[in-house]
């Protein structure tokens, strides 16, 4: 195992030398800090695999530290090993709040060897899992130093990056809602953007391996020389093969006139998906982005990464649509997708919206007494009625929910971004408009009276499996058909 880092913080008052020198026994490189603003720093500086911290410490206490930590989706996985000190009792509340990964009791340091090795232990199985050092660097995003020797200053500096996380987080999930149609969705990107500052030229690049596009807002001062390279420099370090869609917001200069830029902030996003995402800053003065405003950039590096894969989530689902994987995955009587897709999809959306905090819907509708139907009127009324349902589903349904065949007789309907309550009107409506459906036969014959039942469910935050809303709509649905068909319930 390569060398492990150990971040140890304590002050002189809750010194414990005997578990810090265990830990050098243990082979491990132990970096001491005397405060947690002096951990912060260094944690920002050049990361850890792990970090060991006094519960009382006279800055930061150790649970804030953890807090810091452990509240961040981006370095959560850092394990986390908080000590009590002698004059400190555990705080009970505390150690659930701030979620450290192991809490070392006044008892246990009198075994320093043994807590030792259980923290190299502890590092190790993170490293196994997918830790890397250099992770921890994104703990905050700090527009100034931390010191220990500095409180007032330290404070100032971290109320400060805790309030810009706020307020980008906040944007973020307002851009979550808006992620079709694009041009909505890049409305209110630049919108936001502006109005905080104004670069000479602001991006956001969507790099599907397949298709990559871009969205570009410049100021009129800007040469096309300057643009081009920019473009340019791009492409290859997305490493795209293909060239970028631009959609252009601005006018360029002429080839001989204009500025060129000499501040570029080119921020990748990363994505479990396949492609990656990337943000443009560009100013035509050197050195143009105060430190606040890197932070600022970084800090919406970090939490437009689920806005990104959505987006590229999206743009997958439209490719299918020109590629031979499309028919796979769509029902051939309705032009729906199918069960297989519709599961993946909902896995997705769940955790998408469980990042975010967004409620998701789901419907189930069953045609009531359809094998009735077939019986009395024929297979090929049977498969009208069920085309019928589809093509009323698409008409009524928003372009961002999804809609799939998912048995015989029944469709389902995922609506992000939508409560219970939201997800009953679409039903209600569903229900209602089948009611009024003639389904009379080309020689006159009377065709069946078709209604339908519908289960609905809402996304359990506590629950990702999907199987999960899917098994409370279906017993939502046999509630509506006890109660005699034809009916919403939830």
């Amino acid at each position: 195992m390569a060398d492990i880092k150990v971040l140890y913080v304590e002050d002189s008052k809750s010194s414990s030398t005997s578990l810090r020198q265990a830990l050098k026994n243990e082979g491990l490189t132990v970096v001491f800090c005397g405060g947690g603003f002096d951990a912060l720093d260094e944690l920002a500086g050049d990361g850890a695999d792990i970090v060991v911290a006094a519960t009382k410490v006279n800055d930061l206490s150790g649970y804030q530290l953890a807090s810091l930590i452990k509240s961040s989706e981006v370095v959560s996985q850092l394990p986390v090993v908080l000590f009590v000190s002698d004059d400190a009792a555990a705080d009970d509340f505390w150690i659930k709040a701030a979620r450290p990964d192991v809490i070392v009791s006044v008892e246990d340091l009198k075994e320093p060897a043994k807590v030792a090795s259980m923290i190299r232990d502890l590092a190790e199985n993170a490293r196994l899992a997918g830790w890397e050092k250099s992770t921890g660097k994104a703990v905050l995003v700090p527009s100034e130093g931390f010191s220990s020797a500095s409180l007032i200053e330290s404070y100032s500096s971290l109320l400060n990056d805790l309030l810009l996380e706020r307020a980008v987080n906040r944007t973020a999930r307002t851009l979550t809602a808006l992620v079709e149609p694009r041009s909505q969705f890049l409305e209110a990107f630049f919108t936001f953007i502006s109005e905080i500052f104004e670069p000479d030229m602001l991006g956001i690049v969507i790099a599907d391996v397949n298709s990559p596009w871009a969205a570009m807002q410049v100021k009129d001062n800007v040469s096309q020389y300057a643009y081009d390279s920019v473009i340019k420099q791009l492409t290859k370090e997305l490493d795209l093969a293909d060239s970028i869609k631009v959609e252009m917001r601005g006018c360029l200069s002429e080839q001989n006139g204009g500025s060129t830029l000499g501040s570029i902030e080119i921020l990748n996003v990363s994505s479990e998906k396949q492609g990656m995402g990337a943000l443009v800053f560009a100013s035509s003065g050197k050195n143009a982005f105060s430190p606040a405003a890197k932070s600022f950039m970084a800090v919406l590096k970090q939490e437009l990464k689920p806005v990104i894969q959505m987006l590229l989530a999206k743009q997958e689902i439209e490719e299918l649509h020109s590629r031979e994987a499309y028919r796979a995955a769509i029902d051939s009587l309705t032009g729906l997708y199918n069960l297989e897709f519709l599961v993946g999809f909902l896995q997705q959306q769940l955790l998408f919206s469980f990042r975010q905090r967004l409620p998701v819907g789901m419907a189930i509708i069953d045609v009531d007494n359809f094998a009735k139907i077939n019986e009395e009127h024929g297979y090929e009324i049977g498969d009208s009625v069920l085309n019928t349902i589809a093509n009323r589903l698409l008409q009524i349904t928003r372009s961002s929910d999804l809609l799939a065949r998912y048995g015989g007789d029944q469709f389902a309907v995922v609506l992000p971004n939508t409560d219970l309550a939201g997800t009953k009107i679409l039903g209600e409506k569903v229900r209602s408009e089948m009611e009024f459906v003639n389904f009379n036969q080309e020689n006159g014959r009377k065709g069946p009276r078709v209604t339908v039942s519908v289960g609905c469910a809402n996304f359990n935050m506590e629950d990702l499996n999907p199987e999960t809303i899917l098994r409370d709509a279906k017993l939502a649905l046999r509630q509506a058909k006890d109660a005699g068909r034809n009916q919403v319930c939830s």
